[in-house]
């Protein structure tokens, strides 16, 4: 097979961290960018996506900024007016971390297209939007790696605020396989992982219906033993 001349080439490795981890790793092979890009069109999609959902999960996040009541501490009985409820360090480093990232990021594109459209102000939903139209531009320039990895830090950040809390696990009793003591649990209200992957124990079996019968079966014979 002859040898790509000049002009040629074969297209550049994406330039995103994600496909280079994933290439150390062994986990995936590290892909070529897009035709007119630095990034492959995976990781090109992956921009996209993080700045539409940008606005959005800026504005769930706000609600976390008051830490709940369980985390605030004991109530103070004064006589003066009641303190300010504590706020979320974490909530206010990751708002504030997705506003200068993405202002830095919209002034790159400012200063570089000159374009007739600007953002509305400087706020993460305007920003966000604002990218969201160049980032055909973001993808294709020479820092579109650095770009992209950065944005999808602080949609990650943002993500992880307003993910609603993992479920409180109810243990069930011991695991059945051979040779296996470690706790069976499952989720407290039930939801998509009881559905999806059903009871677990601590060593990672997953029981089969007919395993978690028999589990049960056993419970109730052990709790019939105790002396009342």
């Amino acid at each position: 097979m002859p040898e790509p001349t000049p002009s040629q080439s074969l297209p550049e490795q994406c330039a995103s961290s994600r496909c280079r981890r994933a290439a150390r790793s062994d986990a995936l092979r590290r892909r070529r960018a897009a035709p007119g890009a630095l990034l492959c069109a995976s990781c090109k999609r992956a921009l996209a996506a993080d700045l539409a959902a940008l606005p959005a999960l800026h504005h769930e996040s706000e609600q976390q900024l008051v830490l709940p009541a369980r985390q605030q501490g004991p109530a103070r009985a004064t006589g003066h007016r009641p303190d300010a409820p504590p706020m979320s360090d974490a909530a206010i480093e990751a708002r504030h971390d997705a506003l200068v990232r993405l202002a830095s990021w919209a002034r790159l594109v400012l200063d570089e297209t000159h374009p007739a459209e600007v953002p509305t102000d400087r706020s993460v939903p305007a920003l966000a939007r604002f990218l969201g139209q160049h980032a055909d531009f973001l993808a294709a320039h020479p820092a579109a790696g650095p770009a992209a990895d950065e944005i999808g830090r602080v949609a990650t950040a943002l993500r992880a605020l307003v993910a609603p809390p993992r479920p409180e696990l109810v243990t069930l009793g011991r695991c059945v396989e051979p040779g296996c003591d470690a706790e069976v649990s499952l989720p407290g209200r039930g939801g998509d992982d009881l559905v999806l992957r059903g009871p677990m124990c601590g060593a990672g079996h997953v029981l089969t219906p007919r395993q978690w019968l028999l589990m049960n079966r056993r419970h109730r014979t052990e709790q019939a033993k105790e002396p009342a």
